[in-house]
Parts: structure tokens; sequence; C-alpha cells
């Protein structure tokens, strides 16, 4: 026999005592600045050709190791990250994953917080713990 979820659903919560394990995480999106050096070497016949090169393969994302028109044009590069910025790192709060409102018609309808079936919410006055992961506390 289906157990009714009406006798589960205590002060307007469902398995509060017995919550999902994704409640109460966080996601941040965190920006870090390094300072960079790339360093090319790049061969090619003049100046002018090792800049086109330089100008159609550069990509700071990437090392690079390609050639130009030909296999003897060659541009090469390394990273040589400077860790020791003082760049702050900036924290921000992107979501939570957070319990549901749900409603049950063995509940007459009557709306309440299901600990079961969490959800990530971008909004912020959905979320309920603190950076520190202590819990909000209800504003009067």
């Amino acid at each position: 026999m289906k157990e009714k979820m009406l006798d589960k659903i205590i002060n307007g919560t469902y398995k509060k005592d017995n919550p999902n394990e994704d409640i109460g995480y966080q996601k941040w999106k965190v920006t870090k600045t390094y300072e960079v050096t790339m360093i090319y070497e790049i061969v090619a016949k003049t100046k002018e050709q090792a800049e086109e090169l330089l100008d159609h393969k550069e990509n700071p994302k990437e090392e690079i190791d390609d050639y130009g028109k030909t296999f003897r044009e060659t541009i090469k590069s390394r990273y040589y990250f400077d860790l020791s910025g003082d760049e702050p790192v900036e924290w921000e709060k992107i979501e939570e994953c957070v319990p549901t409102e749900d409603t049950d018609g063995d509940n007459d309808f009557k709306p309440f917080i299901n600990y079961e079936d969490p959800n990530w919410s971008k909004d912020d006055f959905e979320w309920r713990k603190n950076e520190d992961g202590t819990d909000i506390k209800e504003k009067v």
C-alpha cells in the first residue's frame, strides 16, 4: 500500500530531518588575475613576415607550436606565470542548492517545503546559507 505524503509532512516541511545531500551546496564564480608573459620563437625571412605570423597565430589562451606559409616558418610560445601578483581574488556566490516549495493532493494542496527534491537557485532571496555555510537568519 502506498504511504501518503500527508503522514510525512511535519510543520510544513517534508523530509527536513533527512534532506537530500545536495541541499546547502553553493556555487561560486571566482576571478583570479595572473600576470602572464608569453615568449615567442618565430622563424621567418623578415621581421615583417614574423609580425604577420604572430598576428595570425597569437592566442594567449594556449601555447603555440605551429607553422606559417611554409614548414620553415614556425612559431612557438611558452607561458611564464607570475603568481606573486597582488590582485585581489573576486568571489561571487551565483547559486545555491535549496529545497523546493511543493504541494500534494493528500495535503489539500497546501504548500510545504520539500527537502527531498532540491533545486539550484540563482535567486539570492531563496538562499538559506551564508558564504561560511551558516544558516541565514530570517529578516523580521
